[in-house]
């Protein structure tokens, strides 16, 4: 039996007068699509729970909703958010899912799905049911998120712009990757307490460069060992550290364990704004080290914390960070920017955002679904040796689409000279006909001790017949056909 979008290859929908326009696909006209269908068949739909027996030409209505919600404004505008003017190329490998769970007044939907054999992104929504918009919100937390598959893989979510911020919906990302095959496979979401927060710009911004400037004595500093409590007084800092030992210097690097020594100072981030602060900041072993202090975490924080280049905004440098301390009501974060000196600094300025809580709805939400979009992937049978980074594989197979890229490998027995690790960082490059290489947005592996598997997802989605050759490690594989 064929599948649904192989019986939509075949057919000739040139004729059909679907009347498509570039606006909201509301509920009726996605039940006057299912009804059109459905008067061509000649039948009515017969209920069995949410599902329905039709022929196979009506069963298209699936494919034919997806291309028509895809084509028109709001599923539309979504993806190209996603992908840009590429969504072109993504065209035929999604899926409409639209299924939804309630829990206190807030519904959960999965609206769509785009992917290949081993990647996807998946649309999810929150709408609020309860009369309550989104206005006040720019952006939502869950307590946790959890998606559940079949095989090992890995996956993120994001949320991304809602074009109407005062209407009653907000609109998430779930991207990622698994080491066998999704496309087909049932999937689970599952989500427990949601957070909103406000987020602003800070009306006096913390200048790093014009503060070590005035105070020079912050400038170079020395790692101490970390101290495992703070004891403060009735005002926080009034009791000084000389009722308490002196940090001793155990060794210079950069190792959490040693960090920047005790400052005692609050050094404001915002105006007005006391929850948050600066203790310490300055360069230790050509890094510039900065730990902040934080008393109530539960109603404030910083979001994403970074510098950027005053002439160039993509070049940010963002911290490593690290949750090294805790005393009484007030948590220390420890951040480690790469950034060597003045000389240095001076080019970027700090960046960072004050987020606010507004407020949590309890409940559960509990998702299950199927990806059942058209598999575009190409698989290369090449069973060829590649040297990458240090160690050597074999190369079984490499499969790719618009989207992705998958690497499966058997791992060879080491030699006494080779790396006992594995490392494929940089390993995978698609190099397209114009010598140009398509960009990449984010990659993961996974290993055992016989195999390794590499997942590469484009930053955009990308012309598979523009691509001339694919490059893993030291192997070059042509792609031919194209």
């Amino acid at each position: 039996m064929k599948n649904i979008y192989e019986l939509f290859d075949n057919a000739d929908l040139s004729n059909e007068n679907l009347d498509i326009s570039e606006t909201e696909m509301t509920d009726i006209e996605k039940k006057r699509i299912l009804e059109m269908t459905l008067k061509k068949s000649g039948l009515r739909k017969r209920g069995i729970g949410r599902k329905y027996i039709l022929p196979l030409t009506a069963a298209i209505t699936i494919i034919l909703s997806f291309a028509a919600v895809f084509a028109q404004g709001g599923l539309s505008a979504i993806y190209h958010r996603i992908f840009g003017d590429s969504i072109k190329y993504v065209a035929d490998m999604g899926t409409i899912i639209d299924e939804n769970y309630t829990s206190n007044g807030i519904k959960m939907n999965i609206a769509s799905m785009v992917g290949d054999e081993n990647s996807f992104y998946i649309v999810a929504e929150l709408i609020k049911e309860n009369g309550e918009t989104f206005e006040d919100s720019d952006y939502v937390k869950f307590e946790d998120l959890r998606l559940n598959f079949k095989s090992s893989g890995g996956y993120t979510w994001y949320q991304i712009e809602d074009e109407d911020p005062s209407d009653n919906k907000a609109t998430f990302i779930i991207a990622g990757n698994t080491r066998h095959k999704i496309a087909g496979d049932r999937l689970t979401i599952y989500a427990r307490d949601i957070t909103e927060y406000s987020i602003k710009k800070p009306l006096e911004s913390f200048d790093a460069y014009e503060f070590l400037i005035n105070n020079p004595n912050y400038i170079s500093q020395e790692l101490t060992e970390k101290v495992p409590a703070v004891h403060f007084g009735e005002n926080d800092y009034d009791t000084t550290p000389e009722e308490k030992e002196k940090n001793s210097i155990v060794e210079k690097n950069l190792n959490p364990n040693y960090v920047l020594p005790r400052k005692y100072m609050k050094i404001p981030v915002e105006r007005n704004l006391r929850d948050i602060y600066i203790e310490n900041i300055g360069f230790a072993d050509n890094k510039l080290c900065i730990r902040m202090a934080f008393t109530d975490l539960e109603k404030y924080s910083l979001g994403t914390v970074s510098f950027v280049n005053k002439d160039d905004s993509d070049d940010i440098k963002y911290g490593n960070f690290f949750n090294v301390e805790e005393s009484g009501e007030t948590e220390f974060h420890y951040y480690i920017f790469d950034i060597r000196d003045m000389a240095e600094l001076e080019n970027y300025y700090f960046k960072y955002e004050i987020m606010s809580k507004l407020g949590t709805t309890e409940g559960e939400w509990n998702i299950n679904f199927r990806a059942d979009y058209k598999n575009a992937s190409r698989t290369i049978v090449t069973n060829k040796d590649a040297e990458i980074n240090g160690r050597n594989y074999t190369v079984k197979n490499i499969k790719f689409s618009p989207i992705s890229i998958n690497v499966e490998m058997s791992n060879k027995l080491l030699k006494p000279e080779e790396k006992t690790y594995h490392d494929f960082s940089n390993s995978v490059t698609v190099i397209l006909k114009d010598g140009s290489e398509a960009e990449v947005n984010q990659s993961g592996s996974s290993t055992n001790a016989l195999s390794s598997s590499l997942n590469v997802m484009f930053k955009q989605p990308i012309d598979i017949r523009q691509i001339d050759r694919i490059r893993v490690g030291s192997l070059e594989v042509p792609v031919d056909g194209n």
